[in-house]
């Protein structure tokens, strides 16, 4: 009866292996004996033992790392519920201290004009356009790419999309837009201008930290599959004023720019607390004084600063990829 051979990899040159006598050179030594049908089974016992013993060990030990990422990512989050009611009341005390100014009210007036506040106005024929080009986005947007986001987000039941009833920008708040580039570039036409705007259909997806850098690397490739072009990426992680990732992506068909972010349950909520400190930020300088804004950056600090950049975050590249 023949006799079990090793596996190759428990070949002699591997450490703790003793290499067997060589007795083909040895013309007066006996022949090996071959194991009887009792020795064998021993042996074999033997080895499966040894087998599931490494195998139980490695079982232990990839346990217990899962227990110490999931116990890493629970004492991060204690860590962030407990700074935000003092990081919520920081932000209601500067307001207290900055009130907001009273926001110029848009409207559209007799002659179909459209203004809001003193620099921001589109003629009667702007206004037309940039009426039809805002309802054209908000259709496209909730009748064609939300379906599509909507059967992406059902590819993978472990996160989800947030926020969906403000993935649509106000048509006023477009118009806003509008007139801002139209003062810088007078040439454009409305819908042309509304071209720059990135984010007027927006979408966010959450993950649990320790499936962030999986999931957001699956949901690029499945918005790729869908049919959308990736137009930009950038990978915030490392930023002090804002943790995240934020893409845009294009419908070919229309040309239809519009966001995507990515984001932990925590990096969601720091984003929403300092959206307030990020709109004064991007006002005319002439708005803010220096000292609100130093303030503002500070703010945006102080929020950031608990959160804990997810595994692997760090590792998504930006596209197009920009040096560091």
């Amino acid at each position: 009866m023949p006799v079990d051979r090793p596996d190759p990899a428990d070949g002699p040159d591997e450490p703790g292996h003793r290499r067997p006598p060589d007795h083909s050179q040895d013309p007066g030594a006996a022949s090996p004996r071959p194991l009887d049908e009792a020795n064998r089974a021993v042996a074999h016992s033997a080895n499966r033992a040894e087998v599931d013993q490494v195998y139980a060990a490695h079982k232990v030990t990839e346990h217990n790392d899962t227990r110490s990422t999931t116990a890493n990512a629970d004492a991060n989050r204690g860590s962030w519920s407990e700074a935000l009611p003092s990081l919520r009341a920081a932000w209601q005390e500067h307001q207290d201290r900055y009130p907001e100014p009273e926001r110029a009210t848009s409207r559209t007036h007799p002659d179909g004009s459209w203004s809001s506040g003193e620099t921001r106005t589109l003629t009667p024929e702007q206004n037309a356009e940039a009426t039809k080009a805002c309802a054209d986005i908000h259709d496209e947007g909730e009748r064609v790419i939300l379906p599509a986001v909507r059967q992406i987000e059902a590819a993978d039941p472990s996160r989800g999309l947030a926020g969906v009833e403000h993935m649509l920008k106000k048509a006023d708040r477009l118009k806003e837009k509008i007139a801002d580039i139209l003062l810088v570039e007078s040439h454009l036409s409305p819908r042309e201008a509304l071209d720059k705007v990135p984010d007027a259909v927006r979408y966010t997806f959450t993950y649990s930290p320790d499936r962030y850098a999986e999931g957001v690397r699956a949901d690029i490739e499945r918005l790729k599959a869908a049919g959308f072009e990736e137009v930009k990426l950038k990978n915030l992680w490392s930023s002090s004023q804002y943790k995240g990732i934020n893409t845009q992506w294009r419908r070919p068909e229309t040309g239809l720019r519009f966001e995507v972010q990515f984001h932990t349950p925590e990096s969601l909520q720091a984003k929403e607390l300092t959206h307030g400190a990020y709109e004064r930020l991007r006002r005319p300088e002439n708005e803010t004084t220096q000292v609100e804004r130093d303030e503002l950056k500070e703010f945006q600090r102080r929020v950031n600063v608990p959160l804990v950049t997810p595994p692997g975050g760090n590792e998504i590249k930006d596209f197009p990829e920009r040096k560091r």
